[in-house]
């Protein structure tokens, strides 16, 4: 849809299936996403109209949360085996090439929604370490290497995107509790900031994701007994209006077009 919720269109529809999380390829021309259509949940990617779909992996048991690195050539995702102790965080090629685990966690340990940072060099995940039972935001080198906790284990953080200039990683806390805001951090875990603040308890913002120009930010609100409905408002948290509420889930900012000044 437009980022004002007009012209909503469906891309996906595969009976009896769903496809739930997507991103859009840094050109815009394809979108990623997952789906069960084929028994498991699979990575595929189809084009911006949903033409030309193509499954990427065959793994079996469960592959979701797929991730574009900036500049198009791989892809990150979670993988999960049925019966499999964990989940762990997995790169592949566009064309399914190139498969590679990047996290190999064999304890009752959970790393999910992986997301490249801007300039290709970091991935943002979160994870559950070593059976906890709350979520914190981690940070990896693209390879893997050098992983870092982000956020405190007490806010169980979860759903972490990264601003367009890279300076910040925002997220929802209280994720295991469905309810909770929305804040951004550095990557070294310094700077935290609240941006919104729910009201009464029981309501939820979740899921965001910065606009292009890193001006806006479109989240999931639940109230309760309503539908779940899409919010935008101003990097700082100002000025939110509902955009859309027709239980959409998970939004994903598409790139920015060419004639757009940043």
């Amino acid at each position: 849809m437009n980022p004002d919720g007009s012209d909503v269109r469906q891309l996906t529809a595969a009976a009896g299936a769903n496809s739930v999380i997507s991103d859009w390829s840094p050109d815009g021309s394809r979108i990623a996403f997952d789906s069960d259509r084929t028994g498991a949940v699979e990575i595929f990617t189809m084009g911006s109209d949903g033409s030309e779909v193509q499954q990427i992996t065959h793994l079996g048991g469960f592959s979701g949360d797929p991730s574009w690195s900036p500049n198009g050539r791989h892809l990150v995702f979670e993988h999960a085996s049925f019966g499999q102790c964990c989940t762990n965080i997995w790169r592949i090629n566009p064309d399914g090439a190139g498969l590679h685990e990047l996290t190999a966690f064999s304890m009752e340990t959970f790393a999910a929604e992986p997301e490249y940072s801007p300039d290709g060099r970091w991935i943002a995940f979160q994870q559950f370490p070593n059976g906890a039972r709350l979520s914190a935001i981690f940070v990896m080198r693209a390879d893997g290497a050098d992983m870092q906790q982000v956020t405190p284990i007490s806010m169980d953080a979860a759903h972490p995107e990264w601003s367009p200039d890279g300076s910040r990683i925002i997220f929802n806390n209280d994720f295991t509790l469905n309810v909770g805001d929305i804040f951004t951090i550095r990557p070294d875990g310094t700077g935290v900031k609240q941006l919104t603040h729910v009201i009464p308890l029981g309501e939820a913002d979740f899921r965001p994701d910065y606009s292009p120009n890193g001006r806006k930010i479109v989240f999931d609100q639940l109230i309760p007994g309503q539908p779940l409905q899409l919010v935008v408002m101003n990097a700082n948290g100002s000025r939110s209006h509902v955009i859309n509420t027709s239980n959409a889930f998970a939004p994903d900012w598409g790139p920015q077009p060419l004639d757009e000044s940043p």
